[in-house]
């Protein structure tokens, strides 16, 4: 009976959610126990006359946090419990109940799941809310200490005020060259490796290919010095081909296009070999188009990465005609240096201008990114 109504619980999709939900909350739980026994251990120490913001500066982490990491794992875990007794019930009494019963459930049940996905949406999305509604207020109201959700009075003048402040035209324009010539170097260089990872026949393809998957674990950061010096030996410090030419592989792209190919049977470019067609016009007349999808996906996603790039465009460009929005962004809070406020709105409105692109870009390709990704994913 017991294994019964187990398997029925786990064969409902929100047995996963509660699971996990769990398994969160015990995660919290644990970090609020450490930051009790922290906070003991730290008291106990503690010199004599101390004042109450002495004592909290003096805290860990941990220590201080505690309060907050015990309060959401114990909702968590309540809301867990809570959810795996209806589920019982609902998995113990699903073969007794009606037709007409069921039906109503299943509807409770999808009005349950639109307003978790709301609320996970909200979420989600209120960093990017918060960012355009500051870009529209004063400064003064932004640093008001109690923060309000919308503004008392909109300041259209922020976002004049920046392309007043610093050079935004030619950060835009050094990043749609950037963007443009990476992507068009990942493309080309990305498929023409793909290919030959997926349908190519030579010694050593295996073990060239892990060395590609390789890559991906090795983060800028390690790598730069070595590039960096190499870029500078070779004058392309401010410069184009200082910000392009690191970036034109990507170990990313030749992965996901080369899952893509695999997929696409031999059969068909053995009849584009019948019609005449070489390499380069099975990749462009067979295999592009039948992995579409998954193409566009990855070079959105290249998009975005080159329009977001930061770290190696900070590294690599010293003057501001050689700057990127992204590091264009970060520079406006120098532009305030003296200043008895910092103009954290303008701040925002650089940020919302440096994000109107991307943002378009996904909404109007949305469905491609998804279809690709999934189909990656099933590869």
């Amino acid at each position: 009976m017991q294994d019964t109504l187990l398997l029925r619980m786990r064969q409902a999709g929100l047995f996963d959610v509660l699971t996990l939900i769990l398994v969160i909350a015990l995660a919290l739980l644990l970090l609020g126990l450490a930051g009790v026994i922290q906070y003991s251990v730290q008291m106990s120490n503690m010199p004599e006359g101390l004042t109450d913001f002495e004592i909290r500066e003096s805290l860990g982490y941990f220590a201080s946090s505690r309060g907050t990491f015990l309060t959401w794992g114990l909702i968590l875990l309540v809301a867990a419990a809570v959810g795996f007794v209806l589920l019982a019930i609902a998995s113990y009494y699903r073969d007794k109940v009606s037709y007409e019963t069921k039906k109503k459930l299943h509807k409770v049940g999808v009005v349950f799941q639109y307003l978790v996905a709301l609320a996970l949406t909200l979420i989600v999305l209120f960093p990017i809310y918060w960012m355009v509604v500051s870009s529209l207020k004063t400064s003064e109201e932004l640093l008001l200490p109690v923060p309000t959700l919308w503004p008392k009075e909109f300041h259209w003048q922020n976002f004049p005020n920046v392309w007043n402040r610093a050079p935004f035209v030619r950060y835009f324009l050094n990043t749609l060259i950037t963007t443009f010539f990476i992507m068009l170097g990942e493309l080309t260089l990305g498929i023409l490796a793909a290919y030959g990872f997926a349908k190519g026949s030579f010694k050593g393809r295996d073990f060239m290919f892990l060395l590609v998957l390789g890559a991906l674990m090795v983060p800028i950061q390690v790598t730069f010095v070595p590039i960096y010096v190499m870029m500078s030996r070779l004058g392309w410090i401010n410069s184009y081909q200082g910000l392009v030419v690191p970036n034109l592989v990507s170990a990313y792209f030749i992965f996901m296009m080369r899952q893509s190919f695999k997929a696409v049977d031999d059969s068909y470019l053995d009849a584009g070999r019948i019609d005449g067609l070489g390499r380069i016009g099975l990749i462009v007349h067979v295999l592009m188009p039948m992995t579409a999808p998954t193409l566009v996906t990855v070079s959105i996603i290249t998009f975005i990465s080159g329009w977001n790039s930061y770290f190696w465009p900070r590294m690599v460009s010293t003057r501001d005609e050689w700057r990127t929005i992204a590091v264009g962004v970060a520079r406006l809070r120098q532009t305030f240096a003296g200043m008895e406020v910092a103009n954290y709105n303008e701040i925002m409105a650089g940020a919302v201008m440096a994000i109107i692109p991307i943002v378009v870009l996904f909404l109007v390709l949305q469905k491609y990114i998804l279809t690709g990704m999934s189909k990656a994913a099933m590869k």
